[in-house]
């Protein structure tokens, strides 16, 4: 049997539609299947699940959320295909949880249950023939931390790009206040120990220079500052280079011992602010040797020179010479 063309097909097809009759007894069927379709969805008893995003209101003052809580609830819902249609389809609308109404347990956990909240949803869902049969997750925990607001100390970084052979920062440097209000979650700033200025590059050592630093907000979650930027003050010195005879102290002799040492007295030097150098004294420096040492090596004939708290204003001290020999006799 021979098979009718494609373009044979196209005719009839183009015929039936072409037929006034045909036409109207499509329409009368399109009606009948969308008039079908509307009665089916009129009844109830129809069951869906649809995800609802979900709103957090009424959070008290002073409370953050530490963690993000969940965006959206999965609800299985019993109600009309009309209601079941627009919920699953069209994300109708978002739920609201009311953040007044958590509870709590021994441990301090914070939670919401959908047990405790099913009449409130099924309220904003607000139609008389749906019903919510289960929600997921059915219980919620948030963590949730209070906010304080704690004076934390100010810490100036800098870095010094002059010569710092010939000149010093004399004292520490000075911020316009030596603490900042921070307010952040409890939790958080039992971490913060303080709060750094952004790094300061200092060119010219003048004697007094004052420059505006902004404070380095550390990356944290609900963390803010009450001041972004504050004056610090930096006070230089020349430096100079200084020495001074020292005697050299006995320690740890035992009185059965006579020990004398040659030399009795080194040289000490050292560099220091140039306002500072009159106020350094010989007496302020010890120097000194251990009797342990000559134990530990009975076979050296030198003993190792030591220093001990120096002068604060002192920098780098060496001395001159840096052991000496010994006389040791029995008495």
């Amino acid at each position: 049997m021979k098979r009718p063309s494609q373009k044979a097909l196209q005719q009839k097809i183009k015929g039936f539609f072409g037929d006034g009759r045909n036409r109207i007894r499509l329409l009368f069927i399109g009606l009948s299947l969308i008039l079908w379709f509307l009665i089916k969805l009129s009844k109830t008893g129809y069951v869906s699940s649809a995800n609802f995003t979900i709103d957090y209101s009424d959070l008290p003052n002073g409370l953050v959320f530490t963690e993000k809580p969940p965006n959206s609830l999965k609800i299985k819902l019993q109600g009309s295909g009309y209601s079941l249609l627009k919920y699953s389809w069209f994300n109708y609308r978002d739920l609201d949880i009311d953040l007044n109404s958590l509870e709590g347990n021994r441990k301090g956990e914070t939670f919401w249950t959908s047990a405790s909240a099913q009449n409130y949803l099924e309220a904003q869902i607000n139609d008389e023939d749906t019903r919510i049969l289960s929600i997921e997750p059915d219980t919620i925990f948030f963590a949730i931390s209070k906010l304080i607001t704690k004076s934390l100390p100010v810490e100036v970084i800098y870095k010094p790009a002059f010569d710092t052979t010939a000149f010093t920062l004399y004292g520490a440097p000075k911020p316009e206040f030596d603490s900042v209000l921070v307010e952040a979650p409890v939790e958080i700033l039992a971490k913060l120990k303080s709060i750094k200025t952004q790094v300061l590059n200092i060119q010219d050592p003048a004697d007094t220079l004052v420059l505006s630093a902004l404070l380095e907000k550390p990356d944290l979650p609900h963390l803010n500052l009450q001041q972004s930027e504050m004056n610090v003050r930096f006070e230089f010195s020349p430096l100079t280079e200084g020495q001074m005879q020292v005697p050299i102290t006995l320690i740890n002799v035992p009185d059965s011992v006579n020990l004398e040492l040659f030399p009795s007295q080194t040289e000490v030097l050292f560099r220091c602010a140039l306002r500072d150098y009159k106020e350094i004294r010989a007496d302020e420096f010890r120097v000194y040797v251990d009797y342990k040492e000559l134990i530990a090596r009975p076979n050296s004939r030198f003993l190792s020179l030591k220093s001990e708290n120096p002068p604060s204003q002192v920098l780098n001290l060496q001395m001159q010479p840096k052991r000496v020999e010994y006389l040791l006799s029995r008495l």
